[in-house]
């Protein structure tokens, strides 16, 4: 399966340990079929398109509906000062963002940080804060929910690597709900399906406000 597009299901296959945090207070797993369902996008970026990383977005798709967006693939313009860029495949993901309600970065952990396209989308987003008439986008950005999908061989997550994430989300007003993180420190390949539910669960969640301590409304 190509993990660039609209993803539902995939052929099961081995699959990664799956351990997943939440930091919201006001969480509410609901049942699926009763709630206004939430627009999920997943920013993907690894190495290998089909290596640890995937598997973890894979299988997360057969549980719920995603949008799923290769970085790797795409034309991203570094930032720089001038904001003088050629034309790139940078506004047209921007817009993608703003349509969803949940934005997922999953990349693999190297050296505590995501892949290098990945960062780069990152910077270039500063685009955003410096920019007078595309200030508006950055602020549309608030209220929506962050969720990081990762993968390493070590059991946890790195919490440089979270942290990259939780205060870029932050400082867009955005709320920090949490990672789905695959270990591969064994070789083997096992998946907790109730972990994966719950995440899945947690994307699809009825609509909720959102308060968050750092604001943008001054950009």
């Amino acid at each position: 399966m190509s993990i660039l597009g609209a993803t539902t299901t995939t052929a099961k296959s081995a699959l990664p340990k799956v351990r997943l945090r939440f930091y919201s207070d006001d969480i509410v797993i609901s049942n699926l079929k009763n709630d206004i369902f939430m627009s999920s996008v997943v920013l993907f970026s690894s190495a290998n398109k089909q290596g640890n990383t995937a598997q973890v977005v894979q299988a997360l798709a057969q549980q719920v509906s995603l949008n799923i967006i290769n970085l790797d693939e795409l034309s991203i313009t570094p930032y720089n000062y001038a904001n003088q860029y050629p034309q790139d495949d940078f506004y047209p993901l921007v817009e993608t963002l703003l349509s969803a309600d949940n934005i997922i970065f999953a990349s693999p952990i190297y050296w505590h940080c995501p892949t290098a396209q990945m960062k780069a989308f990152m910077d270039r987003m500063t685009e955003l804060l410096d920019v007078s008439h595309l200030k508006p986008k950055a602020r549309a950005l608030a209220n929506k929910r962050g969720f990081i999908i990762s993968s390493s061989a070590q059991a946890e997550v790195c919490p440089i690597f979270e942290s990259i994430f939780a205060k870029m989300y932050r400082y867009y007003d955005m709320s920090y709900q949490g990672n789905l993180h695959g270990d591969f420190s064994s070789g083997q390949a096992n998946i907790d399906s109730n972990a994966l539910l719950e995440f899945a669960q947690q994307l699809d969640a009825a609509k909720r406000p959102c308060n968050n301590a750092t604001s943008i409304t001054s950009i």
